[in-house]
């Protein structure tokens, strides 16, 4: 059975400073909702900084970033680029684990609870951290 066709775009490769600079200011967020309870507001920003962060990598290693519709299409292009890295799997892994929340979060009636947003902080920025170390950033 062959792999599924993932929908990417090309980006110049130097765009990954964007992306990460985006995901970090969405991970900052983050991080300020956890200390001010909005624990909703933590599972979307996490969401959104760990997609950017995602784009960040693919970008900076392949030259291109998911644009499918499905959000889970980025973790396996986030492998692809991870690939021969020895903790890439379990960042992959990580990845679909942090976007399974984002539909949840935002279109169902259902809130996040203190514990949830606790829990899901911490793989976000597992995640968030890992990806850091791997990219140049200069700030």
């Amino acid at each position: 059975m062959a792999a599924k066709k993932l929908s990417t775009v090309e980006v110049p490769k130097n765009e990954y400073k964007n992306y990460l600079e985006k995901g970090l200011q969405f991970f900052a967020v983050m991080k300020s909702c956890l200390q001010d309870g909005d624990w909703d507001a933590v599972v979307l920003n996490g969401v959104h900084a760990s997609i950017s962060l995602s784009d960040a990598l693919t970008v900076f290693i392949l030259g291109k970033r998911s644009s499918s519709q499905f959000h889970l299409d980025a973790s396996g292009l986030f492998s692809q680029a991870m690939e021969q890295e020895p903790e890439g799997r379990r960042n992959a892994d990580r990845l679909a684990q942090i976007l399974n929340w984002k539909h949840g979060a935002e279109y169902e009636p259902t809130r996040a609870t203190e514990r949830e947003a606790h829990d899901f902080a911490k793989i976000t920025e597992r995640f968030v951290e890992w990806v850091r170390v791997k990219l140049p950033f200069n700030r």
